[in-house]
């Protein structure tokens, strides 16, 4: 067989590095079901063989369910748990059997048929966790199909070994359960910069290119891909050339990052000794090794979703008690940021039976959730507070958009501490209290905010998102989606401004903190903090210490006088090349 030819395909760099691997095409549904006619002595054969791929896929289910209970513990696996109902619902199997032998359909078109008639019937319920169940009957369908044509049904989930993920999109549902220590890197049709898998691409070190439209379709599983995020490109099926070329620069890029690391152990201090804090974004206890090993003096931000939408159930107090003990714990004594529950947008976990919107980002989400659901805010806060007695805690509200949403979070936390301290649990009396400013109305009335929280820190990811009317995950106008934006940058300059007048701290933690390009911007604005993706931490550091605070200030006055994001960019550009060789390897 004559061998595939290269090629390249350009898309969106999400996350540095350079990684080569198989390819493991994750969500593309390519089963052609074939539909012929049964011989009517072989009918009972037909739906004895339909029988036995039931009977496969149960196996196949119990063993995977086994291995998630393993390495993840029994709650995660009890999502199979469904699947495993639907193998034994005795009208599937008792239609599918009927059209084969009143039909004489072959089994697999039998069962697609009767299948089908299923996830129609679901789909036109109007209960949205009932509508999202469908997902379970698909996954069980695309199993039961595969046995039937004799297809290896563990490659359709998830990698059975070291693989680039290819896939149409992923949501953050989608890739809270992955097993992410056999995933090398990330390829999408869909997504930004600042897309769900470019920040999770960025928080594990992973390569990654997004916004590549229809490239699910060019490659298959197996297929030898070379992601390089560095360029944005994604080559197929690459030659023997085109292999050792990038081999000696991915031993190139490995090079600079060991470099890197030997700055771990110094501050981040400019050339002429303004300090910063470097912290990390997480989403994970698991990921709180990578932010000790790469130098952060804190957790900046702690996404708490991640947790909720893992599962199929809403965390108890106590699960959620363990785990930001075991980050608070891991952290020993440096601040950890623990972000409330802001779910919504993107973020959705079904059992909390959430009806449909229209425009979900800017719906029911964050803070606006948080209030309506006063007990799920109420039971979260509790192991926040609980968790407060074991290191230093902060608490900080997201999408804030009005003073009213920060009076009444403060009275609950007020609440749940009265609470807590009637019932004899210890805690942290005087957590401090934040808001993430990401919202235009947050930075209109930052000076009133100020008055009320001990800290701001600004979601970049979403303010330059409804600031510019730009869908962040919509990789057709991901050209719009701009960090130096000049309104932008009027936006951050007003936030700060407001923070030092009230003399609070102000962090950055949005994926702006940790663009290389943005960094002499932020000093220059006297933000406090950068809180970024744990392997970014040495690179930021690395461009903190090779400048002064005074020059990034005069930049900063030079680029507020033009009018577009590209004389901006050219500008920083420019002043950072003059400074390359500024870098210092000790105190």
């Amino acid at each position: 067989m004559a061998a595939k030819p290269e090629f390249e395909r350009r898309g969106i760099s999400a996350a540095p590095g350079i990684v080569i691997g198989p390819a493991f095409v994750r969500d593309a549904e390519r089963l052609h079901v074939p539909r012929t006619l049964v011989d009517a002595t072989a009918v009972e054969g037909e739906v004895a063989r339909f029988l036995q791929a039931l009977s496969d896929t149960a196996r196949e289910l119990r063993a995977f369910k086994a291995d998630i209970a393993s390495r993840m513990g029994d709650d995660h696996a009890r999502i199979f748990d469904a699947h495993l109902m639907i193998l034994e619902d005795r009208m599937l199997i008792d239609e599918t059997s009927a059209v084969v032998r009143n039909e004489r359909l072959n089994a697999a078109a039998a069962f697609e048929k009767v299948i089908g008639k299923v996830i129609a019937s679901i789909a036109g319920i109007e209960d949205e966790y009932l509508k999202e169940r469908t997902i379970d009957v698909q996954d069980v369908r695309k199993r039961i199909i595969r046995n039937l044509l004799g297809k290896d049904t563990r490659a359709a989930h998830r990698p059975g070994e070291p693989s680039v993920l290819v896939a149409h999109d992923l949501s953050p549902s989608d890739t809270a359960q992955l097993d992410r220590s056999i995933v090398l890197g990330y390829v999408t049709d869909l997504g930004g910069r600042t897309s769900h898998t470019a920040i999770l691409a960025r928080s594990q070190g992973l390569p990654a290119v997004v916004g590549l439209e229809n490239f699910v379709n060019r490659v298959e599983t197996g297929d030898i891909v070379i992601v390089d995020g560095n360029a944005g490109s994604v080559i197929v099926n690459p030659t023997p050339t085109t292999i050792e070329q990038y081999e000696n620069e991915i031993a190139r890029f490995r090079d600079l990052e060991e470099q890197l690391l030997t700055l771990t152990g110094y501050p981040a201090h400019t050339l002429d000794g303004r300090s910063f804090t470097l912290s990390a974004n997480l989403d994970s206890p698991d990921e709180v090794d990578s932010v000790i090993e790469h130098g952060g003096q804190g957790v900046g931000l702690f996404r708490t979703e991640y947790f909720f939408i893992s599962q199929e159930y809403l965390p108890s107090e106590e699960e959620q008690y363990k785990v930001y003990r075991q980050v608070v714990e891991r952290m020993e004594g440096k601040p950890v940021v623990i972000r409330t529950l802001d779910i919504g947008g993107d973020k959705i976990a079904s059992y909390l039976n959430r009806s449909p919107e229209l425009n979900p980002f800017m719906g029911w989400r964050g803070i606006r959730f948080c209030l309506t659901r006063k007990d799920i805010f109420k039971t979260q806060l509790r192991a926040i507070y609980r968790a407060s007695a074991h290191g230093q805690v902060k608490i900080m509200f997201p999408m804030i958009s009005q003073i009213e949403e920060v009076l009444r979070a403060k009275e609950i936390c007020a609440e749940v501490r009265e609470d807590l301290k009637r019932e004899r649990y210890k805690l942290d009396e005087n957590v401090p209290l934040g808001i993430m400013v990401e919202t235009p109305s947050a930075v209109a009335l930052a000076d009133h905010y100020a008055r009320e929280v001990d800290f701001f820190s600004i979601g970049t990811n979403d303010l330059i998102q409804y600031t510019m009317a730009v869908d962040r995950g919509n990789s057709k106008i991901a050209h719009l989606y701009q960090h130096l934006q000049p309104s932008i940058l009027r936006l951050l300059r007003l936030t700060v401004e407001a923070a030092r007048k009230r003399k609070i701290h102000v962090s950055v933690c949005g994926e702006m903190a940790g663009d290389p390009l943005s960094v002499p911007i932020l000093i220059g604005l006297g933000i406090d903090e950068f809180s970024v993706s744990p392997n970014m931490i040495p690179e930021i550091k690395r461009i903190i210490r090779s400048v002064t605070f005074d020059e990034c200030r005069a930049l900063l006055r030079r680029v507020a006088r033009f009018r577009t994001t590209n004389e901006i960019e050219t500008e920083i550009d420019a002043f950072l090349k003059s400074r390359a060789h500024n870098g210092r390897n000790g105190p």
